[in-house]
């Protein structure tokens, strides 16, 4: 952190009124260290901002949270200082810069969108983008945010294939280097194939506890969504949970729909241990479809743990 960093933040600090919190998630590499070392400067400038320690789920990078749609794998200095701190302020700075028929276009949304924006700490025109997708995420809780330093976690940008910066992703799926039209980005948002959300917009959905909003979506379109399916066979139990749920929703108002499950699931069925194995023999009795009935046999004969038998015979005895 350089002096005139720290000056900043001091200055910064002398305006904010109240408390403010940051969310810190711990991993066990150089990157963590070096995000720590910001958290713990950045209290040391600011003793009255609080920085709370994020429990770790095996599964995450280390990361700065604001809120709840705001996260920095990356340390926010240098250029990127100024828009990390307007959101850590509240964001009433941001939400201001956003034009009413924006804003106007974001009450219309209702699903979550799930937005990554590569930078890179010597980018001129990054902290640009990631003004402009704080003022979103800003005015509407059901944007999430997370920004992303592609040299410092350079295994993320490769994964998602980021050849220069800033990249911004959304949903997985659609993409725009360099400079953006926010009108352009609100609009595909809007204008979404539901269907093609990805796992992590579709977890956000069951996390926020809309099971039966997500289970209405699919039935609307008449179809199971493929992300859906991860969820079923998700790792996590509290996400399997939402999913089930959300699945008991549609077998109970469309039989025909909660077929479909069957035969993905079934070929995920070897792929899977134990814990989602039983998951799976619920959801495929819960269907209420007796075609799955050889399956079931062929569990309950087959060489499995006492936990997979048992929901195997579990699963049969809803089809009896």
């Amino acid at each position: 952190m350089t002096s005139e960093d720290e000056a900043i933040i001091t200055e910064w600090y002398r305006k904010i009124d109240g408390e403010i919190r940051i969310g810190f998630i711990r991993a066990d590499d150089d990157r963590s260290r070096q995000i720590q070392a910001f958290c713990e400067d950045f209290r040391r400038l600011a003793p009255g901002v609080r920085i709370e320690r994020e429990e770790n789920d095996g599964e995450q990078v280390p990361e700065i949270s604001v809120g709840e749609n705001i996260s920095y794998q990356a340390v926010p200095l240098g250029r990127e200082l100024v828009p990390f701190l307007d959101v850590l302020g509240g964001g009433a700075t941001l939400t201001r810069k956003l034009a009413s028929p924006v804003r106007d276009d974001l009450s219309q949304l209702k699903v979550p969108a799930m937005l990554k924006v590569y930078i890179a700490p010597q980018c001129p025109f990054c902290p640009q983008v990631v003004t402009l997708l704080l003022t979103l995420a800003a005015s509407e809780s059901l944007i999430y945010i997370t920004v992303i330093d592609g040299t410092l976690f350079s295994e993320r940008a490769e994964n998602d294939h980021v050849r220069s910066v800033p990249t911004v992703i959304l949903d997985d799926q659609f993409r725009w280097t360099g400079a953006i039209q926010l009108e352009e980005l609100v609009h595909m948002m809007l204008t979404r194939d539901p269907s093609q959300l990805g796992t992590d917009s579709l977890r956000k959905i069951v996390e926020q506890g809309d099971a039966a909003g997500l289970a209405q979506m699919m039935m609307e379109s008449g179809k199971i969504y493929p992300a859906f399916l991860d969820l079923l066979t998700h790792a996590k139990w509290q996400i399997r949970l939402g999913a089930m749920v959300t699945f008991e929703f549609l077998a109970e108002e469309r039989k025909e729909m909660a077929s479909q499950v069957i035969a993905p699931l079934w070929y995920r069925f070897f792929q899977v241990d134990d814990k989602v194995k039983g998951d799976i023999l619920y959801i495929l009795g819960e269907s209420k479809d007796l075609s799955v009935i050889p399956k079931l046999n062929s569990v309950r004969k087959g060489p499995y743990s006492d936990e997979v038998l048992e929901a195997a015979v579990e699963a049969l005895e809803k089809l009896s």
